[in-house]
């Protein structure tokens, strides 16, 4: 029997190391797959005021071949977008209330509600019952309004919580420090009511600021926060390009101008994904629509993701024209 042990012990050995480097194998697809492109030998754009651009960083150049995408139109279930090969997040799916949230407080499907002391049925009050993604009425397009006149970007107040309102929601909670689960409760309902907002750290002229700390982005104007953006920027976690070359997926802080841009959908010639839309302001660095594929945290290889519908608004109203100064600042 001693013979018998040996060979087992010796055979589950290579299973264990085979099981190893398939996992690690697996890491490297997983992060070569992910989202923000970046290529060879950038085109030459507009002067970089200051730079804080690595070494080693990769650079992009445009493919004049891709052709526009209409996938900016937003809906009450998270599109794929633009077509990414990287994974939508769970955190904050639109398709399912987030999780840990706190329970809505509406009467139930029976209709019937709590009962006072008189034994008579009595409806909960829903006035204050959180709200979150899939809920539509009049609570969710007063809401709306009040993030537009906050500041924080949509297309409209429809009374649909769509992911574009998630979107809204999340920046409001960057801005006032809360936790970033998407669900409007008391204290995100809070912030809301008083109007809670970034400040803006450039005084003159029209900036785009990019907070690396609260993932926002912000549209300046001689000091003004007029608009706040819900943003995704580098992870920080290292990742191949499609020849195996290594990089770290960071976003450098410093002062920049817009330069080369794509209208359309934008694929990497590095096998990193595709962009919508993108305007590039530091070599291979872009703000870019990704689908609603923005999560509430630093989730790109490097660029500053937006929404799409968030990007066609920035071309639409011409906000990023080649030239602007981005601030990128921790």
């Amino acid at each position: 029997m001693r013979p018998t042990t040996t060979r087992t012990g010796t055979t589950r050995g290579h299973v264990r190391a085979r099981l190893i480097a398939l996992g690690a194998t697996g890491l490297a697809v997983a992060l070569v797959a992910a989202g923000c492109g970046t290529g060879s030998t950038p085109t030459p754009q507009a002067p970089v005021v200051t730079s804080a651009s690595p070494a080693g960083s990769p650079t992009e150049t445009p493919d004049t071949s891709s052709s526009p995408t209409d996938s900016a139109t937003p809906s009450d279930a998270t599109p794929s977008g633009d077509g990414s090969t990287e994974p939508t997040p769970t955190t904050g799916s639109t398709s399912s209330p987030t999780k840990g949230a706190t329970p809505s407080t509406a009467p139930s499907s029976d209709g019937k509600g709590s009962k006072d002391k008189g034994g008579e049925d009595k409806p909960k009050s829903t006035e204050h019952a959180d709200l979150r993604s899939g809920d539509h009425g009049a609570r969710v397009k007063k809401l709306q309004q009040q993030l537009l006149d906050a500041g924080y970007w949509l297309p409209s107040a429809d009374g649909s919580f769509g992911p574009s309102t998630l979107q809204a929601v999340w920046a409001v909670q960057k801005a006032a420090g809360l936790q970033r689960d998407g669900v409007v409760g008391k204290m995100t309902r809070q912030a809301i009511e008083k109007g809670v907002r970034p400040t803006a750290r450039t005084h003159h002229g029209h900036v785009i600021e990019v907070d690396l700390t609260k993932q926002l982005v912000l549209m300046v104007d001689d000091g003004h926060v007029s608009t706040i953006l819900n943003a995704s920027s580098g992870s920080g976690k290292p990742f191949k390009d499609k020849d195996g070359h290594q990089y770290v997926a960071h976003t450098p802080t410093g002062t920049y101008r817009m330069g080369r841009q794509h209208d359309g959908m934008y694929t990497s010639n590095l096998g990193l994904g595709t962009m919508w839309r993108p305007k590039f302001f530091n070599g291979g660095i872009a703000l870019h629509g990704l689908g609603f594929d923005v999560p509430p945290y630093p989730a790109s290889h490097g660029c500053v993701r937006i929404s799409n519908p968030a990007m066609d608004w920035v071309w639409s109203t011409n906000k990023a024209p080649q030239g602007t100064q981005v601030t990128v600042y921790r």
